[in-house]
C-alpha cells in the first residue's frame, strides 16, 4: 500500500485551532466518513482553490467590499407617494346595477 502519512497538532490556545479541534473530535461521521477522508477533502479542496488564484478566495470582507463597490453607482431618494388607503370591497346597489349592465354591455358586443 502505497501511502504518506503526517500528524497533525492543533494548539488549543489558538481559537481558530480549537474550534477546528473541537469539530474533529466530535465529526459526524455519518455525514462526513472518517476524520481522515474529510481532512483529505478538505485539504484538497482548500488547494485547489488557492490553484484557481485570489478569485476563488471569498472572505466576508471581500464579499462587503463586492457589494459597497457596486451600491456606489446606486442612488436612492425617498418615496414621496402617499400610503395607499385600504380598498373597499362592498358595492352600492348602483354600483352592481352599472357592474350588470356593463357586464351585459360586453356580452353583447359578441
Amino acid at each position: 500500500m502505497n501511502e504518506y502519512r503526517i500528524n497533525v497538532r492543533f494548539s488549543l490556545g489558538d481559537e481558530c485551532q480549537r474550534e477546528t479541534a473541537e469539530f474533529l473530535a466530535h465529526l459526524d461521521r455519518e455525514r462526513y466518513g472518517s476524520r481522515n477522508a474529510f481532512a483529505v477533502a478538505a485539504i484538497c479542496s482548500y488547494v485547489k482553490r488557492l490553484n484557481c488564484g485570489d478569485q476563488a478566495e471569498l472572505s466576508l470582507e471581500s464579499i462587503r467590499q463586492l457589494f459597497r463597490e457596486e451600491m456606489q453607482g446606486l442612488s436612492v431618494s425617498a418615496n414621496d407617494t402617499p400610503t395607499p388607503r385600504a380598498l373597499i370591497t362592498d358595492l352600492t346597489a348602483e354600483q352592481k346595477e352599472e357592474n350588470a349592465r356593463s357586464v351585459l354591455a360586453a356580452l353583447e358586443a359578441f
